[in-house]
């Protein structure tokens, strides 16, 4: 009975240590299976061919497959590059149109205003005189000069005065401007301007261009301007 027990004892420890064996060592399968356990054959794909090599493209071909249009420039890099080049032409010319319009419009403006042509200061009268003192002959050559260049302008001459007063009975500063204005128009007849281009007036002490304070702003008011007016119907 004993030994019956024993050989039991050893068959059942034989089983736990093969059982313990496969639970520490599990089968390994090379294959993969389907939900149903069914095997699955796999195939290993044919090689793929190596393609042929691509020929290099010779240098004629790909310069000449395109023998108007620069490498690195489209069609539209080119039709963007002409509309602006018209576009800054157009800008241009309009400028140049509208600088045109400024100076005609300006040259216009100006030739209707009075060109003074010279101006004879207190050199020429002492205060509350008329006749002239000192006039440069090569001032009035030049004045006759310019004035034979327009033959169909005409001369203004505008007599002023300082704001002293003339001391005589019967003249003020406003005919003491024009008696002046009247003697350089004296001048210019001599010298062959015809006399009906002039015209004269005075203006007295009204219009004066430095302070009557001093001696010298003084000197500079009683001036007598020549002035060359445009032609008639000049615009």
């Amino acid at each position: 009975m004993r030994s019956i027990f024993i050989g039991l004892s050893v068959i059942f420890f034989s089983l736990s240590v093969f059982i313990t064996y496969k639970a520490l060592n599990p089968p390994v399968y090379t294959t993969s299976s389907y939900w149903d356990n069914r095997p699955e054959i796999m195939f290993s794909p044919p090689p793929i061919p190596a393609s042929p090599p691509i020929p290099p493209v010779p240098a004629a071909t790909a310069t000449t497959d395109f023998p108007n249009q620069p490498a690195g420039e489209s069609d539209a890099d080119k039709a963007f590059a002409e509309d602006m080049k018209q576009t800054i032409t157009q800008f241009e010319d309009k400028l140049t149109a509208t600088e045109e319009t400024i100076v005609s419009i300006t040259t216009a403006s100006t030739s209707t205003q009075p060109r003074t042509l010279t101006v004879f200061d207190g050199k020429t009268f002492r205060s509350g005189q008329d006749t002239i003192q000192d006039v440069a002959y090569t001032a009035i050559e030049k004045l006759v000069k310019e004035i034979t260049a327009s033959p169909n302008s005409r001369i203004l001459i505008e007599g002023h005065t300082d704001n002293v007063p003339t001391g005589k009975s019967g003249s003020d500063n406003m005919d003491l401007s024009l008696r002046r204005a009247k003697a350089i128009a004296n001048i210019l007849i001599l010298h062959g301007i015809q006399k009906d281009r002039i015209s004269v007036t005075g203006h007295g002490d009204t219009q004066p261009i430095n302070s009557n304070n001093t001696e010298e702003g003084r000197a500079k008011n009683r001036r007598v301007e020549v002035k060359l007016l445009p032609p008639e119907g000049a615009h």
